[in-house]
């Protein structure tokens, strides 16, 4: 099945700009933004953070949302994911990218709350 089957399972646009550097400030530089088709789920997910040095295995927190990319970017927690037309950019909690019985099809990425 390719990946085209699954277009109508995912409406939306999805932007993914990376985080090319920090200034002297040390405030992120992002780079341009790059879309996708996708979609946003909302659902309260217990997920493990990342943390230096944890291999993937930090401390569990709550991701208020999930977005489903139809594409395998290599997304990094410090870049910015985000629906188009959003204005609040929460910070990337975990991210996945688990092949399913039709291979690699899409990157899960889960969001934390946008408002803190």
């Amino acid at each position: 099945m390719p990946a085209s089957d699954w277009l109508d399972m995912c409406p939306q646009t999805i932007c993914w700009q990376p985080m090319l550097s920090r200034n002297q400030y040390g405030k992120p530089v992002y780079g341009p933004a790059q879309t996708f088709r996708g979609r946003r789920v909302f659902k309260n997910t217990r997920v493990s953070a990342y943390e230096r040095g944890t291999k993937g295995q930090g401390a569990e927190v709550i991701s208020e949302s999930q977005i489903w990319v139809l594409a395998l970017p290599n997304i990094k927690y410090e870049d910015k994911v985000y629906v188009q037309g959003d204005t609040a950019f929460p910070p990337v909690l975990n991210i996945q990218r688990y092949p399913d019985e039709q291979g690699d099809l899409f990157t899960k990425v889960y969001l934390g709350s946008s408002n803190g």
